[in-house]
């Protein structure tokens, strides 16, 4: 038996001793005759007590629905994650854009100051060689000279003369191409900045357009969740509380036979649930709550409730530090791993919550769940990220 298998076992063993249905349970006041359209009603739960049979089917039609309540946020909110992914390296685009042209136009303007150095050096030695009396005023005079030595040092003048025409001749000729070819790039370099800056306007309205869409998914999305979680609890005498930490279970315990099943199928050695580590991350940023401190305060509340001591915090700490440095909004932009717990694909998380993309405690209920299916413990966990190269869990 896999480690897996056992830990999922035991989970599974620990929650169905404290949700046995207790006998006859009292009648429940509806908060609501109906619910959303396609849900079940609260006089259908009530009904649905009688017998043991009415109850299991309509605990599958709870399920049905709660799947189907956090499905439709997963993807809307899933779209939000992409939009404004996009709109990031839209950005990105931009600013490189900008700043290469402030590098062109910096390199033209430098040009444009040796052209206009080299100009005048030609013109003083123009002035120079062509002046009457003195230096090489004419050819003739190096003919003419009676002292050989004085017509050795004119020669050799010449030739210096000469070449520094030839020098800056040639260097003028340069900067005038390259003048011409750096305005050329720096017209380009305009003309793709102000693409860039209109894509980039409309990536951040379908970005902000995204999370206006994800925003009203999760509000509908959690009150219907809200109303399923509360029906489960009064058809199996238990509480909302019990029954959402039970059913994020079920649900994370069927996402990783899925995920095995997809590894065995593809053969691949690397890559995982948990992301590949948090190096190479970026701050989605686009209305998520931030709050590392918070997140593992949190975290470290809900512990106990797996069985887990306080030696097993420091262990998953050092795995999302690895991971996300406990950052809500971090992305893996290679895999697409998103969160504290970097869940791959990302809306995974939407089995914990509505509201996965923005809301660290959701990631950490979804994360704490993942590795208790997954590996028992978070020193488990962290030893196996540890082992592994590149880091994943």
């Amino acid at each position: 038996m896999t480690a897996l298998r056992r830990s999922r076992r035991a989970a599974v063993a620990t929650l169905a001793a404290a949700l046995v249905l207790a006998g006859a349970l009292p009648a429940v006041a509806n908060p609501g005759d109906e619910t959303a359209d396609g849900y079940p009603t609260w006089d259908e739960v009530n009904a649905a007590r009688a017998s043991q049979s009415a109850k299991q089917a309509e605990y599958a039609k709870l399920q049905q629905a709660l799947q189907r309540a956090q499905s439709g946020a997963a993807t809307t909110s899933a779209k939000a994650v992409a939009a404004f992914r996009t709109a990031q390296r839209a950005d990105q685009d931009l600013a490189d854009a900008t700043a290469r042209e402030k590098q062109l136009q910096s390199r033209l303007e430098a040009d444009r100051t040796r052209l206009q150095s080299d100009s005048e050096s030609l013109g003083r030695v123009v002035s120079w060689m062509y002046r009457d009396g003195t230096g090489l005023a004419s050819t003739s005079q190096l003919i003419t000279a009676k002292d050989p030595a004085e017509f050795m040092s004119k020669l050799d003048t010449a030739q210096q003369v000469a070449g520094t025409w030839n020098t800056l001749s040639e260097r003028a000729a340069a900067a005038v191409n390259t003048e011409q070819n750096l305005k050329d790039q720096a017209t380009s370099a305009k003309k793709e900045r102000a693409r860039l800056a209109a894509e980039a306007d409309r990536a951040s309205s379908a970005a902000s357009a995204a999370q206006e869409r994800a925003d009203a998914a999760v509000d509908t999305a959690s009150r219907n969740t809200t109303t399923v979680y509360a029906q489960l609890a009064s058809l199996r005498g238990t509480t909302a509380k019990v029954e959402e930490r039970y059913q994020l279970g079920l649900q994370v315990a069927e996402q990783q036979r899925e995920e095995e099943a997809r590894r065995q199928q593809q053969q691949e050695q690397n890559g995982g649930n948990g992301g590949g580590g948090g190096g190479g991350n970026v701050n989605l940023g686009g209305g998520v709550t931030v709050d590392p401190a918070g997140a593992q305060a949190y975290a470290r509340s809900v512990l106990p409730s797996y069985g887990w001591g306080g030696e097993q915090f420091s262990c998953l700490v050092s795995l999302w530090n690895g991971e996300s440095d406990w950052r809500a909004d971090a992305l893996n932009p290679s895999s697409g791993a998103y969160g504290i717990p970097q869940a791959l694909p990302a809306e995974k998380m939407a089995a914990a919550g509505a509201d996965w993309r923005t809301n660290g405690a959701t990631q950490v209920n979804w994360g704490l769940a993942y590795i208790s299916a997954s590996y028992g413990s978070p020193c488990n966990a962290w030893n196996t990220w540890q082992s592994r190269n590149p880091h994943w869990y």
